[in-house]
């Protein structure tokens, strides 16, 4: 699964995993091959992180570190709240009352800027195995063409929920996924865009995407599909998939963000994560329904309030089979100051069975963050 990003180490050699890799030398390659050059007159203006290349490339270091305080009542959710999706289940979290710390979200990355509107990206964090660096992005974008690992083409990225939680809304697309893309912004305030990217259960098949974005004074409204054809635990899986998405400010200081999912066989590219016999039972694609809603409003340069809805639905399950997942995401972020964000969060999350059983899970996550 690459829903948070791959490893740096212990990949296998797919030709989408050659594009992460390549595009990544090929940043390194920018940064080592551009000669420093002195302009004192412009680097005053820019982040103390930002470096003058030479030949018009510039490169930025950049990331925050984010410590999260979580305390968990019901089931222990670990790292993310995407073990709602496991509640209740044998092997899944153990139940109870658990408290942790982590550091996992902690970022760092290196963008670099070109000519002719070239740039790229390489970007990793700590929710690799057992805390380890991993691979969020690893891309060139030039001339309107992404080559590397960048978030799915399918998802829309300006509809991430404002949430302390990694995860957010499962009721989301959500992968980031070596790809080829291209974007076409010819036409005033749209975009069109098409990809060929990895699977997101096979990294030795692909998936196929579509999109449209048009944006307007306030706000914007996208449109995406994807299909797909490949094995997943040894089940075929004929998928496809149709994602609606909107982002609105109707107020000062107020946004709404819309997203709605359907298709069959898709329940993985979701940020839920749900596989098996939510993929595919008998042979045949299993069809998924995703909402997910978010209401923000900035109440002054320094307090923002979120609240987030999801709700995933299945329409085929039995016995312990998932048949649905909601959740409610309660948010609070206070900038003490430029760099720094003191966070506080509600969670509150139910797994509903094909036999009816429901079990449900609570945190509440406090964290800091500092931005670099």
């Amino acid at each position: 699964m690459t829903h948070k990003g791959t490893p740096f180490s212990g990949q296998n050699p797919t030709p989408f995993r050659f594009l992460q890799t390549g595009s990544a030398l090929a940043l390194s390659a920018v940064c080592l091959l551009s000669t420093p050059q002195n302009a004192a007159a412009s680097d005053a203006e820019k982040s103390p992180l930002t470096f003058n290349l030479g030949s018009g490339y510039s490169a930025t270091l950049y990331g925050y570190v984010k410590a999260d305080f979580l305390w968990d009542d019901g089931y222990d959710l670990g790292r993310t709240t995407s073990s709602i999706k496991s509640i209740g289940l044998p092997g899944g979290p153990a139940a109870g009352s658990f408290d942790n710390q982590q550091l996992d979200e902690t970022r760092i990355g290196l963008k670099v800027d070109g000519p002719n509107g070239f740039f790229a990206r390489l970007e990793g964090d700590f929710y690799g195995a057992d805390t380890s660096l991993r691979w969020r992005h690893a891309y060139i974008d030039w001339y309107g063409v992404i080559v590397g690992q960048n978030w799915t083409n399918f998802m829309s990225v300006e509809n991430l929920a404002d949430t302390v939680d990694f995860q957010g809304s499962g009721a989301v697309p959500f992968a980031r996924l070596p790809q080829i893309r291209y974007t076409y912004s010819g036409i005033k305030n749209t975009t069109l865009s098409a990809s060929i990217e990895e699977d997101v259960s096979n990294d030795d098949d692909y998936m196929l995407t579509i999109a449209a974005r048009y944006g307007f004074k306030s706000g914007m409204v996208r449109a995406s599909a994807m299909t797909r054809d490949t094995m997943v635990g040894g089940s075929q899986v004929d998928g496809w998939g149709l994602n609606l998405s909107t982002v609105l400010n109707p107020w000062h200081g107020g946004t709404v963000k819309l997203n709605y999912t359907t298709g069959e066989g898709i329940a993985d590219v979701l940020a839920a994560g749900l596989t098996g016999t939510a993929l595919s039972i008998g042979g045949n694609a299993v069809g998924t329904d995703a909402v997910a809603v978010t209401v923000a409003h900035q109440v002054n340069d320094k307090l923002k309030l979120a609240a987030t809805g999801s709700w995933v639905s299945l329409d085929q399950s039995s016995g312990t089979d998932t048949d649905s997942l909601t959740s409610v995401h309660l948010s609070a972020f206070y900038k003490v100051q430029k760099n720094t964000t003191l966070m506080l969060e509600y969670f509150t999350g139910d797994r509903k069975q094909g036999d009816g059983n429901s079990f449900e899970a609570n945190r509440v996550q406090f964290a800091v963050k500092y931005d670099f």
